[in-house]
This record gives C-alpha cells, structure tokens and sequence, in this order.
C-alpha cells in the first residue's frame, strides 16, 4: 500500500514536471514510468523495454530512452554506469542511500541499506564541485556464482 501512495506521488510530482516544462503527457510516457517505478533494483534500459514488450505494451527503443533521459531530468530516476558490467544502469532517486552489490558473472544486483556509510560519504564535499547524488556499486562475485565457480574447479 506505501508502494503505491509513493509511486501515486511521483506521478503527481512528473506531471507536474511536464506541465512546467511543457512536454506532452502521453500515455505512453506515463506506462513506461510505472513499468520503470515497478523495477525494485537496478535496470538497464534493454529490461525496461522488454518488462514493457512482454506486457503487450507497443513501444520503441528510442522512446524508452529518450523518457529515461527525461525521468533523470525529473529527478525520479538517476543514472550510473556500472563499470563491472560495463552498463548504463537506472535506479529510483530514493535508492541511492544503498550500496548495490553487482555480480559480475551472472548480473544479479542485491541491494543493501548502510545508512552509516550513506552519510559518511553525504559528509564529505568536493571543491569546485555541486553533487547531485552519490551511488555506491560494489563488484564482486555472488554466493551462488562463487559456489559453481568452486565446484568447477575440484
């Protein structure tokens, strides 16, 4: 239900975006908002998409991207690349006080709170420099993959 009323509240909050800024509010913008909004961890672009195609929902690559582009700008997704994966990868703006923890053999991202760490490095300043968010990815390898890499090797 808090799921709900939030997303319920980012919407309000994007067309709001797009009354200000006078972008059209199509229904196509606002489904794949909620497809993007629906994802509980990191998502490439490439996910949306096909999360969006196996719904039955008809719509292009290029439009994808281009309503990432303008949710970033909307400040309710942020972007990051992910060099262990070598992606492009979105995440909710309320996300980014966790540290994702990225498999670089099967490409299963877990998501972990450190609230310590979070305002540590919210602490810390950058001259010459206005931050917008900070997103910590730690890459590794997950139990599972490092279980089979194990038995492999014996």
């Amino acid at each position: 239900m808090n799921e709900t009323l939030n997303t319920n509240v980012v919407i309000k909050d994007f067309t709001d975006f797009l009354e200000r800024g006078n972008y059209r509010k199509t229904p196509e913008r606002f489904a794949i908002l909620e497809k993007a909004l629906s994802f509980n961890k990191p998502f490439v672009a490439d996910q949306l998409l096909q999360s969006l195609l196996d719904d039955s929902f008809r719509v292009s690559q290029s439009t994808v991207y281009n309503n990432l582009d303008l949710f970033v700008k909307a400040g309710i997704l942020c972007r990051f690349f992910n060099e262990g994966l070598q992606k492009l990868q979105f995440t909710r703006m309320s996300d980014v006080k966790f540290i994702h923890l990225v498999c670089l053999n099967c490409g299963k991202v877990k998501t972990v709170k450190d609230m310590a760490l979070a305002e540590e490095l919210h602490a810390k300043r950058y001259a010459a420099f206005s931050e917008q968010y900070r997103i910590l990815c730690v890459n590794g390898m997950c139990n599972t993959c490092a279980r089979n890499q194990k038995k492999r090797n014996k």
